[in-house]
């Protein structure tokens, strides 16, 4: 098998364009298409922007977030875990100091303020720039030698509650708003396209989750489905990228409302065809444990109230055609795949999502 594009995630660095020093310009922190989106719909959507003592005044957006309790927002492990602004440079680090901080490339309490309840970050007051007081990493966070996230998980601690509606990490009993082919919603202020800026008014947009072997077979070697999940469109042209890192992967609910279901990771180029977003699966079996861990280690450190994280009983909004996915999708995937003829392979997918389109 060819790759021609080997993997190496663009870990946030103290930069507006979230690239880290030597990661690949084709692999990066992953809202392309969709539109300008109200933050009254995702109210617990978090504009996670460097402290703008440290950035000569300015704010500068790097990651996006979620409201998991009323003290805490969930963000990606790599949005803090080499982004300090005081380190970027190890020797000067150490040489002139990291005020406040820990003289390490991690990121510090002071190095970031959070933004909650506003559409445009931008515009927002400066009394809208929540102060973090700690920064906590999953511990089983990891690179891989290919630069790709593991348990992509972190927390900012907010040094006072918000009022805005949080939302809860899909339950033991809401598989099916995760299954392949459910729908869900991918909001944040990344950039438009894969050389743009973050930009100012909240977008969102929406896409499918993919089949946990439709993720294996576009990053060979990379993608672990135990953490991972990958979502987007078929076709390409809908996707997050720069600046949407951390932001989330969000369920709609059969009456309104959302469950979280993954948080922005890592992929290849932003809207790609064969290259959709992966995400931190947040409601799987293995994270669901480390994070609610993480929390109650937060919890614990802080003196915080312990508050649910979990939700229960919710429905995808087309419960029916829930009820009726068919599992020999993937298989014939798998099957369109193995063909070898290029014109042949192109017609037995063209079949595949021509039956896709019959079921809907």
């Amino acid at each position: 098998m060819q790759i021609a594009k080997k993997l190496a995630v663009a870990l946030v660095v103290a930069t507006m364009f979230g690239c880290a020093a030597g990661a690949r310009a084709d692999v990066q922190p992953k809202i392309v298409g969709g539109g300008t989106a109200s933050v009254d719909t995702y109210p617990w959507q978090a504009a996670v922007i460097f402290n703008p003592s440290k950035t000569g005044g300015n704010r500068e957006l790097f990651c996006g977030g979620s409201l998991l309790t009323s003290r805490i927002v969930i963000t990606a492990g790599h949005c803090v875990y080499n982004s300090d602004p005081d380190c970027q440079n190890p020797v000067s680090c150490l040489l002139s100091g990291d005020p406040g901080g820990d003289k390490t490339a991690k990121l510090d309490p002071n190095d970031v303020n959070v933004i909650l309840g506003y559409s445009n970050w931008q515009t927002a007051p400066s009394s809208a720039l929540q102060q973090v007081i700690g920064v906590y990493l999953d511990p089983n966070f990891t690179v891989s030698g290919s630069g790709v996230p593991n348990s992509d998980v972190s927390l900012l601690v907010l040094g006072s509650g918000s009022s805005q509606t949080q939302i809860k990490i899909a339950g033991t009993d809401e598989g099916a708003l995760w299954d392949p082919g459910s729908p869900a919603d991918i909001s944040g202020w990344g950039s438009t396209s894969s050389n743009g800026a973050p930009v100012g008014d909240l977008r969102a947009a929406r896409v499918s989750i993919f089949a946990d072997d439709t993720c294996s077979g576009d990053y060979p070697g990379d993608f672990n489905a135990g953490t991972m999940t990958c979502a987007g469109n078929p076709n390409g042209g809908v996707d997050t990228c720069f600046g949407d890192s951390g932001g989330p992967l969000e369920a709609p609910l059969l009456g309104g409302s959302y469950r979280l279901v993954g948080i922005t990771g890592w992929g290849i180029g932003c809207g790609e065809a064969g290259h959709p977003g992966v995400y931190t699966r947040v409601a799987g079996t293995t994270m669901r444990s480390r994070i609610q861990s993480d929390v109650n280690t937060v919890d614990a450190t802080f003196g915080l109230p312990a508050e649910p994280i979990f939700g229960s009983g919710g429905q995808p909004i087309d419960a029916v055609a829930a009820s009726t996915k068919t599992s020999k999708r993937p298989a014939a995937k798998k099957k369109c795949k193995r063909i070898h003829n290029k014109k042949k392979r192109k017609r037995c997918f063209k079949k595949l999502k021509r039956k896709a389109h019959k079921k809907k």
